[in-house]
């Protein structure tokens, strides 16, 4: 069981549904207008991308022969939603070739061990003359060393990462498809001299080129997973009824019955779906009663991280789902909690010291707070303390070691 590839996630990482296909790069020099939205993570105006993002995009851009024609901030001013901005970038130029929107939001994460972790979330939308559009949109998790950096060293920081997810997303639009389209004889002069020309991607180098393969490999021992579903392992199946208690399928707050065994007797179904990794809600120990009339059914209230919750199976049926699994050749994920305990966690009385006391978040803005105060009342662990660090290290590690990840 130790050689199996095994993912223990902590956090939820997003995944580009971008084609992987050669670089493009346009025969003639073509111009694309691009505008830049920094959105407030909470309140606030919006405001434009610093210096070092726009180098690193219009560099990925002239690899491609794409001449960036940045847009005033003025242009986009105001505007709140995707489509309204696109639309004013390309009443701005309306014969712009090629039309990109970056919006970003950027919000602090969380600090551990002296490192300021923020997200820098982002969307790309880029435009082709004639109605064809490409999106992506995802978060890119960067490391800051020090309390005065805040969300344009963020940004600072993505930049080049930023840059390659927006090359691959430009690649797979620039793949040609038809004929190239005539210049148009209308088009402003800066246009006329840029006009677009015949798309011709570039030749992969000889170490990029596919080796030959007698057969596909399974789907299970890829380098990342093709395809992911979330188990809401409460609300999926009931395979023993034996475990539900006081499960009610009526009360939307109350648990409803699913459990391990509900979910190995529906494996088949996902793998027919296509599915090659399984990602669990908690299954570990956990306050089972509501809280002020919320319930506890999803698991994220964790009480005790070293064993099984009851009402879900035990560590046996965990080891055999995950048996099953990767006999299949799929992968499992085990979604572990590490930022908080549940409500009313014994852990809190026995280990008081381990644990903030600041009370909740009143100020969404303030790192501080969102580093040492309560998330919406749900006790908070000082990750600062080393042996906090350490147990919650350990008992990640702990089910590493058993197999069952």
């Amino acid at each position: 069981m130790s050689a199996r590839v095994v993912w223990l996630v902590v956090l939820l990482l997003t995944l580009s549904c971008i084609p992987k296909v050669p670089r493009q790069r346009l025969e003639s020099a073509t111009p694309i207008v691009v505008g830049y939205v920094v959105d407030p993570t909470y309140s606030g105006d919006a405001t434009t991308a610093p210096d070092a993002l726009k180098e690193a995009v219009a560099r990925a851009l002239e690899e491609r022969n794409l001449g960036v024609v940045e847009a005033p901030f003025e242009v986009l001013k105001g505007q709140r939603i995707t489509d309204t901005r696109k639309a004013a970038l390309k009443a701005w130029q309306p014969d712009a070739p090629y039309v990109l929107l970056v919006e970003l939001r950027v919000h602090f994460f969380s600090q551990l061990d002296g490192r300021y972790r923020w997200e820098v979330g982002t969307a790309l939308t880029v435009s082709k003359n004639g109605g064809v559009e490409a999106r992506d949109a995802f978060e890119l998790p960067v490391i800051l060393q020090y309390d005065h950096e805040k969300q344009r060293a963020a940004i600072n920081a993505a930049s080049s990462d930023l840059a390659s997810r927006l090359g691959g997303l430009i690649d797979g639009l620039l793949v040609p498809s038809a004929a190239p389209a005539a210049a148009d004889p209308n088009a402003p002069a800066s246009f006329q001299q840029l006009s677009p020309g015949q798309l011709v991607p570039q030749k992969a180098k000889p170490k990029d080129e596919p080796k030959p393969k007698d057969e596909p490999k399974p789907s299970g021992r890829r380098a990342s997973p093709r395809s992911i579903y979330f188990v809401m392992v409460d609300r999926f199946a009931n395979g023993d009824r034996a475990n539900d208690g006081d499960a009610d399928p009526r009360d939307p707050h109350a648990f409803h019955g699913g459990d391990l065994k509900g979910l190995l007797s529906r494996l088949d179904w996902l793998q027919e779906l296509g599915v090659d990794t399984v990602w669990l809600s908690p299954v570990y120990g956990m306050r089972t009663t509501k809280w002020h009339g919320y319930g506890s059914f999803h698991g994220y209230w964790t009480w005790e991280l070293d064993t099984v919750e009851p009402r879900l199976g035990d560590e046996a049926t965990l080891r055999q789902l995950s048996d099953e699994l990767h006999r299949r050749d799929m992968k499992l994920v085990l979604d572990l909690v590490l930022n908080h305990v549940g409500p009313d966690a014994p852990l809190v009385s026995a280990k008081p010291d381990w644990f903030h006391h600041n009370g909740g978040i009143t100020d969404w803005n303030d790192p501080v707070q969102l580093t040492t105060f309560d998330a919406h009342g749900l006790p908070d662990f000082a990750t600062e303390r080393p042996e906090v660090s350490k147990f919650l290290t350990d008992a990640s590690r702990r089910w590493l070691r058993e197999g069952t990840a």
